[in-house]
């Protein structure tokens, strides 16, 4: 029995609309508690999406209680969230800091430790901007620091630029997100990244990519696992591996064959470290 434990982004165990990667399954949301359980995945990573959805359960104190119901029937923890919010909504504009305030309210209560900001597309955190977030990041984490979540950043920036952002922000509870996919994408030394962000590595999106900057199925796209496993083990990380991945033909199938292929590349870092 495999010691790693697994995530998986909510909506990646159904099968999606043609064109739609990251999605709400709305009618179906539920079952994937009871797939996630079956197949050993340990969490569900939640989703606020990209514009407003009053019908997510992640909003109301009766969809609270029904995650964290699920949860415990099947025997899940409740790890993470991500808001995709901000991916369509600048971040820095107040109201969508107040977004993020309400959200981590909503996260205290369901009980979640990580809270993902992925700053992307319409707040795009760059080197040259840097210094507009400072304070705004600042706001939110103050807010999730009192209920002992860790806010996780994923940005474009390198290692070196990570380091930088996180002095000029110097909090404890934030640290960053490892996504694979993307760090490959935008063309990253991903092991040498690893080594160098080291124990502020909080969370890992494990992805592949292609040349064209598409979602692959793991291990057919520019991602070297082998190294990239190496160098977790290298840092010592021993936190959860989280699924962004595409389904595949079936969203089951391709989750069993992702944790086969963590697995065989974590113990083959183990045996030759």
């Amino acid at each position: 029995m495999s010691s790693n434990r697994f995530g998986i982004v909510q909506g990646r165990l159904t099968q999606s609309p043609s064109g739609c990667l990251q999605w709400f399954p709305q009618d179906s949301w539920q079952t994937e508690f009871d797939t996630a359980s079956k197949i050993g995945i340990d969490y569900i990573e939640l989703i606020a999406e990209v514009q407003h959805n009053p019908k997510n359960p992640i909003w109301t104190d009766s969809g609270v209680l029904d995650i964290k119901r699920l949860a415990k029937k099947n025997n899940l923890t409740l790890h993470a969230l991500c808001n995709d919010y901000i991916i369509e909504n600048n971040f820095l504009e107040e109201g969508v800091i107040s977004q993020n305030i309400d959200l981590i309210k909503q996260a205290r209560k369901i009980g979640i430790e990580k809270y993902i900001l992925p700053f992307f597309e319409n707040s795009e955190l760059t080197l040259d901007n840097m210094q507009d977030y400072i304070e705004p990041i600042r706001k939110v984490a103050k807010a999730a620091y009192g209920s002992d979540i860790t806010v996780c950043l994923e940005t474009i920036l390198t290692g070196k630029e990570l380091l930088k952002l996180l002095k000029l922000i110097d909090l404890p509870n934030v640290k960053v997100v490892y996504d694979t996919g993307n760090r490959v994408a935008f063309g990253h030394d991903l092991p040498a990244d690893i080594i160098l962000l080291g124990e502020n590595i909080a969370h890992v999106h494990i992805k592949d990519k292609n040349n064209n900057n598409e979602n692959t199925l793991l291990g057919t796209g520019l991602v070297d696992f082998e190294s990239v496993f190496f160098a977790f083990d290298n840092i010592g990380y021993n936190g959860p591996y989280t699924f962004e991945t595409v389904r595949g033909s079936n969203p089951v199938n391709t989750a069993l064959y992702n944790m086969g292929l963590v697995n065989f590349f974590k113990s083959n870092s183990q045996l030759n470290g």
